[in-house]
């Protein structure tokens, strides 16, 4: 049994200890104030655009192809160049054209000196046949051999210039303005096939963006077309903040029914040369303008059981604000509802923020900005807002769907 002292000092003790408990748990607990970074809400036009992935392709790609078969004897170019029009790419071994070129030449003046002796006879021939020397069907025998050798001469002229084109033929040029790609057949290799490809040239300016859209925007899409150009952006990956411009040059006659999306292709002049053939893009179709859209940067969005919401900063606590977003543009969103332009959005600090938090602004690098919740950057407290930036002179949607 134990001893009732130990019992008696053993309560006292733990009373001692729930008192003083109690009593600290009825003192406020100290509040810091969290680091946030902060946005201003702004008002302006925005595009409505329709996100696609896309696929470039060459404007105009030309297979470079040797017209017989032959043994490559020169290779002008360096592969992966740009090449002119005209330039000579390759030099085909002429042995075999040349000759045949001289043997149909030399028959062409063989002809021609024929036609040129029996045209004199026949003035001769006339001239007798006037005075009765010799009888007509003399005359016109001599008629008809001088117009069967005059056809021999254009006959054989003809096989001499298509002997000269056919010798040119060793010689192979590009067709047009472009980049040439890797040749398939080296100097002294021998071209068996006449269909064998040598080489491919690409022109790089314009090029063509393939991409689909689904048919819900079908109906939009043809109203906007109807009425002049649709503009169209397309940006490598990891330039989407700066994407190239062009316009929309085909929609397919029909919608394809086994992934219920309509072709589409657009054309860039690229003079940057920035988009390359064969290269995946974003695509972004400029739909329609919205009319004083509220945007704020995407990183404000948040997600919750309700939906999306934002943390508005007001009097230096942060307060839930729910919103409907739309479309994305670049960096930011378009607020449908729930802000109404102005207000201060928290875009970095939000796992300490709940209703009614007190917030303190800080800069990106989490040092202490020294202005006021919500101000824009470079303005201290006290001091007169700086004014704001021209808006930029154009802008694209990423992704169509609500932020998450």
């Amino acid at each position: 049994m134990r001893n009732p002292l130990y019992t008696l000092t053993l309560s006292i003790f733990l009373g001692t200890v729930m008192l003083i408990s109690g009593c600290g748990r009825g003192k406020p607990e100290a509040k810091h104030p969290a680091p946030v970074v902060t946005a201003k809400a702004v008002v302006r036009d925005a595009p409505y655009v329709l996100p696609s992935v896309g696929t470039i392709k060459a404007a105009l790609s030309v297979n470079i192809k040797s017209r017989f078969a032959a043994n490559i004897k020169k290779v002008h170019f360096v592969e992966g160049s740009l090449v002119k029009a005209g330039q000579v790419l390759y030099t085909i071994d002429p042995a075999v054209n040349a000759l045949t070129e001289q043997q149909a030449g030399a028959t062409y003046q063989r002809d021609r000196a024929d036609y040129e002796q029996l045209e004199r006879d026949l003035v001769r021939y006339k001239t007798l046949a006037d005075q009765g020397v010799i009888s007509r069907e003399q005359y016109e025998e001599k008629q008809t051999a001088t117009v069967r050798a005059k056809n021999a001469m254009r006959a054989s002229g003809a096989g001499a210039s298509i002997a000269r084109q056919t010798l040119s033929y060793n010689t192979i040029t590009s067709p047009i303005d472009g980049r040439i790609g890797a040749t398939a057949f080296d100097e002294g290799s021998f071209v068996k096939d006449k269909d064998d490809t040598l080489t491919v040239v690409n022109s790089i300016t314009p090029l063509d963006v393939s991409f689909s859209l689904p048919e819900r925007y079908l109906a939009e899409l043809r109203k906007q077309y109807s009425l002049g150009p649709i503009a169209v952006e397309a940006a490598p990956p990891g330039m989407e903040a700066h994407p190239e411009l062009g316009r929309l040059t085909f929609m397919n006659n029909q919608v394809d029914p086994g992934t219920g999306s309509i072709l589409l292709k657009a054309r860039f002049d690229n003079p940057e040369g920035r988009l390359w053939p064969g290269q995946f893009v974003t695509v972004g179709l400029v739909l329609k303008t919205i009319k004083d859209a509220v945007l704020v940067p995407a990183d404000a969005i948040q997600n919750g059981p309700e939906g999306t919401y934002v943390f508005v900063v007001k009097d230096g606590h942060a307060q839930m604000q729910p919103v409907r977003a739309s479309v994305r543009v670049h960096d930011d969103i378009i607020i449908e509802k729930g802000l109404a332009g102005g207000e201060t959005v928290v875009t970095a600090g939000h796992l300490r923020l709940f209703p009614g938090a007190p917030v303190a602004e800080v800069d990106a690098k989490g040092e202490e900005s020294g202005k006021k919740p919500g101000a824009p950057a470079g303005q201290e407290s006290g001091q007169k807002p700086a004014a704001a930036p021209a808006p930029a002179a154009r802008t694209g949607n990423e992704t169509e769907s609500s932020a998450k």
